[in-house]
């Protein structure tokens, strides 16, 4: 299955989370731009910072992560484009990944997913990048639940 990444729309990624600008905003400060939701009342703020090499091919979907007790906020400080893949929920909780949706992100926006989102790994187009990412962790495996991709499946995500 080749996917083939959309313009980002706000609509389409609502059930899965929220956006937030970045640049060229009015006035100094947007407080509460996203809701950063913590289910883990001893889980700490982790603040890091992602790195990623421009991919260069179609990217193949291995597998897909979300973070069950913990929302996961991304807000690039160096980029040019990067990805946002979802995916909904089957009825058994793994992601259904045949209904998986690509977007291209550009530096004007942030995300937020949800908990409980199905999502891809941080990814880039044309430059390397960096991203501001902020999670609920406790530092344990419950931190990221991990979906391969079906056996026998091949999903790519075409570079746009």
């Amino acid at each position: 299955m080749l996917i083939r990444p959309e313009p980002f729309d706000i609509e389409a990624f609502a059930p899965y989370g929220e956006c937030f600008a970045l640049r060229d905003l009015q006035g100094d400060r947007h407080d509460f731009a996203a809701q950063l939701t913590n289910g883990r009342s001893h889980a700490r703020l982790n603040v890091s910072i992602s790195r990623s090499k421009p991919q260069t091919s179609a990217i193949r979907v291995a597998a897909l992560e979300r973070h069950d007790h913990s929302a996961q906020a991304f807000a690039p400080i160096v980029v040019s484009r990067w990805l946002v893949a979802i995916a909904p929920n089957t009825t058994e909780g793994g992601p259904d990944f045949s209904q998986l949706r690509a977007f291209v992100m550009d530096e004007n926006l942030g995300i937020c997913y949800r908990p409980n989102v199905w999502h891809h790994p941080f990814a880039c187009f044309d430059t390397p990048a960096e991203m501001l990412m902020l999670r609920w962790d406790d530092q344990t495996e419950s931190d990221t639940t991990w979906a391969k991709t079906p056996s026998g499946s091949e999903i790519q995500i075409s570079l746009p």
